[in-house]
């Protein structure tokens, strides 16, 4: 509580404020847009970021992905483990997982000829990792007793001219490093993530890979890596620690991706300069406004000084002002940043007038077009720091320089 010398003091100094209304009002507001265009940056690639990586994660990738040694170091499919044996590690904070045998092969037609990656799934695992089952354009998704059947992706379909019903053949290595081919039946034809996704990936039942892998069913669930989901990255210490006995090899998605990994990097560098940016910009702007706003009173404070008003009074009454700006300054920046971000973080940013609607892709994965900005708790934190910093150092400064003129008595 305020005993009854700062209580007149305090409101000493809102009246100062309240009497050069239009100044205070200009500092008060360029301070609160500053932050509010600085605050809205951090937002926008806060989300974006955000949908990349939910991009990136919502392939074959998964937050992480614990891999069998010889495919981690070669991508070498032939000693794949059995599923059984690490079930047990799969526990929250991992929300879902799918242990997937990997392969690589090719197919040629008339048409052209391209590579694939063809996934060996658990379906019934597979469904809670990734809602390709969902996005089934035509046919329908593969089961765990199909044999000989493939789900295939739209671009991949339209490029090579595939229906359901129609057969591929699939040209790959098997385990004995033999060249092999073999027809396999469209099931279905998905429509999911990239068209370079849905070019390049393939999948069949564990049963079907074995077969045609090691030309027998092993009758259990094989991996090469089980792909994981969880709530974040910030889940991997947890699972990390949890498989450090076992031979098998953690890696995050930024191991696996390291090219958008690197575009994440560079907005968090650009972010942290563009604060900076707008900090010196901001201070050097009020710097002066709230300099001219002291200096203008200097003949009401060399009377106030004659009247027996000390030094130290006058450090009150500035600091006090200073805590009056600091609140109206943050409350007003909190208010534009909840009311505009809230309604953006429903409705997007749509930017798809830059490139005339269509999709763009990098790393094979699809970068949004509408961004969704992301207004955080923290940021919110950051927005009464850098308020509380910038007027600080104008108000600290354009008192220090009216008393050094002003030469009043501590």
């Amino acid at each position: 509580m305020l005993n009854d010398e700062n209580s007149y003091l305090f409101k000493f100094a809102w009246k100062s404020i309240r009497r050069n209304s239009g100044r205070s009002f200009f500092i008060g507001f360029s301070v609160s847009l500053a932050v509010f265009i600085a605050v809205w940056v951090v937002a926008f690639f806060d989300g974006l970021n955000h949908q990349i990586e939910k991009a990136v994660v919502s392939t074959n990738t998964g937050y992480f992905q614990l891999q069998e040694l010889n495919y981690s170091k070669s991508t070498d499919s032939s000693t794949p483990l059995a599923f059984d044996s690490y079930s047990k590690l799969l526990t929250p904070p991992i929300k879902s997982y799918s242990p997937e045998l990997v392969l690589d092969g090719n197919i040629s037609t008339p048409e052209g000829s391209t590579g694939l990656t063809v996934i060996g799934i658990h379906p019934p695992l597979h469904q809670t990792f990734l809602p390709i089952h969902k996005r089934i354009k035509e046919g329908s998704f593969i089961e765990t007793n199909d044999e000989g059947t493939v789900l295939i992706g739209q671009e991949l379909a339209k490029l090579f001219l595939f229906k359901v019903g129609d057969q591929i053949v699939l040209n790959y290595q098997d385990v004995k490093g033999e060249l092999r081919s073999e027809l396999l039946l469209i099931k279905g034809i998905y429509k999911f993530s990239s068209n370079a996704f849905e070019k390049r990936y393939v999948y069949i039942n564990q049963k079907t890979w074995q077969k045609l892998f090691f030309n027998e069913d092993k009758n259990s669930i094989l991996f090469n890596r089980i792909v994981i989901m969880a709530n974040g990255l910030k889940d991997g210490p947890v699972i990390s620690q949890r498989i450090k006995t076992t031979n098998l090899d953690f890696k995050t998605w930024k191991n696996l991706n390291p090219e958008m990994a690197v575009v994440l990097e560079f907005h968090d560098g650009m972010i942290r300069f563009f604060f900076l940016i707008i900090g010196m910009t901001i201070t050097m702007t009020i710097l002066t406004p709230v300099q001219m706003l002291w200096q203008e009173r200097l003949k009401e404070l060399k009377m106030l000084n004659i009247l027996g008003v000390s030094s130290r009074k006058f450090w009150k009454i500035g600091i006090f002002e200073l805590i009056q700006m600091i609140i109206s300054s943050g409350v007003l920046s909190s208010v534009f940043l909840i009311v505009i971000i809230g309604i953006q973080s429903y409705t997007g940013v749509d930017f798809r007038f830059l490139n005339k609607g269509v999709s763009i892709e990098r790393a094979g994965i699809k970068l949004p077009n509408v961004i969704f900005p992301q207004l955080t708790v923290e940021q919110l934190l950051v927005t009464f720091i850098f308020v509380i910093i910038v007027l600080t150092i104008s108000y600290l400064w354009a008192i220090h320089r009216t008393l050094k003129k002003l030469e009043v008595a501590p």
